[in-house]
């Protein structure tokens, strides 16, 4: 094997230093490497002799390839960096192995986390990305109508998958098998209806569109491992029961403790989990609390922002900490604790609006009286009395402000000057002291209901339990808005339930780089380190007439921050990088 290349000679004649070029070819014979001259050049300037380097390699390597400037030019970007990152967690989780023979399900599950598109639109989407080539996927054989036979075998497989994360989560979080948090969303359907969709509480505010209803239940640490697709007018507390059976089922699971919303509080719902010897941490609904006996005896009328410090500390509430801003008192039940806690800066903020929506509806009568007693034709009852209600529930002062109807007449005037009398009204208005006493005692407080122990989980640490609980609320929000869970456009019920597996499983990934990223970039998000990563690509290059070349963007100090916070370095290392983009070479 011969290679050729540029030597240098250094010659010293009088003092002085002269340089000369030859063009020198190596070979090996005998075991023995030696050089022929090919050509001399002579004395050359530094310039001249790096060009005439450049130009003796790039005639001995393929790999360099020499253009003008003018004929280079980027023709094609496709993604690289973020869908390797992707696919490094995939098989770090073991997902490889779980979906052996069904590539469709990665490239779904990549495709919501780092560019969400229609079902339909993942093959193109594919195809444009170095993911086949991170898969050994031949693009050439990719089917596009497979990925809904995908669905349908992913549906199937729910229980399973279910199964697989619990134990992958118990295996790197051991000290995660204690709580849960669990709670309920809803998402909404356009353009198609499915046999399990049905008009329901929308908690997106789309109460005309028919919605399917989503369980999930998290670790402490926020990874989703268990959900449930239900029909769209599913009550929220009607799903305790089923959610208690099949967790014991599915995980083995005799014993936990399960975190949930006070949406989800019943008598029935806390003597099924008593029953199966279950623990929880929940909250009472406002309208409750006021009826506990304890409460009575606890704040026994409403306090005012000018003497809540003397009667909490009366009634012998504890601060929360130092700062003084939360104070709790803990009442026991035959089975049961109650902690009830004051939070100052709520009891405040509450209180001013209280009273700045009693003065707004106040003034809102006081203007509907003007316009009434210039009304130039009859007024209905029904459409007042209906007005009416509207505004004291918007105003939320219904409960204590009580509005009088009473019939009234006025004089109409019309343009000729002729004067007729027309039917009205005129509104009045009371205050019902107790009822509003009894609002203004529930400012600030809040009731949390558990049957853990007092002396394994003191109040304060209850109340960090719940607080937590926003975890399933944060899962809830990235799957609808940067996960696209929503509107669903599916419209068999084994697709749908795969398209929520998809959005979770995707969360999932979503879920463990915040927590990588919270331990070494604290200030950047999920979000905004795939954005980075994103920015890596593979370019297709044109060299001049005939001749192209891929190559990746340069890898950025962030870049590679991120991938060390995630512990993938290894997606950029050259080996790698180049195996990969022979593979791609072929489509991208």
């Amino acid at each position: 094997m011969t290679a050729i290349f540029l030597k240098k000679s250094v010659a010293t004649i009088n003092g002085k230093t002269y340089c000369n070029y030859k063009i020198v070819e190596s070979y090996r014979t005998d075991g023995k490497v030696k050089h022929r001259i090919l050509f001399t050049l002579g004395a050359l300037s530094d310039e001249q002799a790096e060009r005439m380097r450049l130009a003796v390699g790039a005639y001995s390597n393929p790999d360099i390839i020499v253009s003008k400037t003018d004929d280079i030019v980027v023709t094609k970007h496709s993604a690289y960096l973020d869908v390797a990152v992707m696919h490094h967690l995939w098989e770090d989780w073991r997902f490889d192995g779980f979906f052996k023979e069904d590539y469709w399900v990665q490239a779904m599950v990549t495709n919501r986390a780092v560019n969400p598109v229609s079902k339909v639109g993942v093959s193109d989407w594919l195809c444009q990305t170095a993911l086949p080539a991170c898969m050994d996927l031949d693009p050439a054989r990719v089917d596009p109508y497979e990925i809904y036979r995908s669905l349908d075998r992913l549906s199937k497989q729910e229980s399973e998958l279910q199964g697989f994360l619990y134990r992958k989560l118990q295996q790197r979080y051991p000290d995660d098998k204690d709580a849960f948090f669990y709670d309920l969303t809803s998402t909404y359907f356009e353009g198609g209806s499915c046999v399990i969709a049905t008009l329901g509480y929308s908690r997106d505010h789309r109460p005309a569109c028919e919605q399917i209803v989503i369980a999930l239940m998290i670790t402490s640490s926020g990874y989703p491992f268990y959900w449930r697709v239900l029909p769209g007018n599913t009550q929220d507390i009607t799903t305790i029961d089923g959610l208690v059976q099949d967790v014991k089922e599915r995980f083995g699971l005799e014993t936990c403790t399960v975190v949930f919303d006070r949406g989800l509080v019943s008598t029935g719902n806390l003597a099924i989990l008593e029953g199966k010897e279950w623990s929880y941490i929940s909250c009472l609904d406002r309208d409750e609390v006021g009826n506990l006996e304890f409460f009575q005896s606890a704040i026994p009328k409403a306090v005012t922002p000018n003497d809540y410090e003397e009667v909490i500390t009366r009634r012998e509430f504890l601060p929360y900490d130092d700062s003084r801003l939360l104070y709790l008192k803990e009442y026991r039940g035959e089975d049961r604790r109650y902690i009830l806690s004051f939070d100052v800066g709520r009891f405040l903020t509450e209180r001013q609006l209280q009273l700045q929506k009693l003065d707004h509806a106040k003034k809102w009568i006081s203007e509907k009286n003007q316009l009434l007693s210039q009304a130039k034709k009859a007024r209905k009852l029904d459409a007042l009395q209906q007005e009416i209600r509207d505004v004291l529930r918007r105003k939320k002062v219904k409960k204590f402000l009580h509005v009088e109807i009473a019939p009234d007449t006025c004089v109409a005037v019309n343009k000729k000057g002729k004067q007729r009398t027309v039917e009205t009204f005129r509104l009045s208005y009371a205050i019902d002291d107790a009822a509003l006493d009894k609002e203004q005692r529930l400012h600030g407080v809040t009731c949390f209901i558990t049957n853990l122990p007092d002396d394994l989980f003191p109040a304060r640490e209850v109340l960090s339990w719940y607080r937590r609980k926003n975890k399933v609320e944060e899962a809830f929000h990235e799957i609808k808005s940067n996960l696209d869970l929503r509107p669903v456009f599916l419209t068999r019920a084994q697709r749908v339930r795969a398209h929520v597996t998809i959005c979770i499983l995707a969360y999932f990934f979503y879920n463990h780089m915040e927590i990588r990223l919270k331990q070494h970039l604290p200030k950047l998000s999920c979000e905004d380190a795939l954005r980075i990563l994103k920015e890596c690509q593979i370019n297709r290059i044109s060299l001049g007439p005939g001749k192209t070349k891929l190559g990746i963007t340069q890898v950025s100090l962030p870049q590679k921050e991120i991938l060390d916070a995630l512990d993938a370095g290894g997606v950029a290392e050259p080996k790698l990088v180049k195996r990969l983009l022979k593979k791609a070479e072929n489509w991208l």
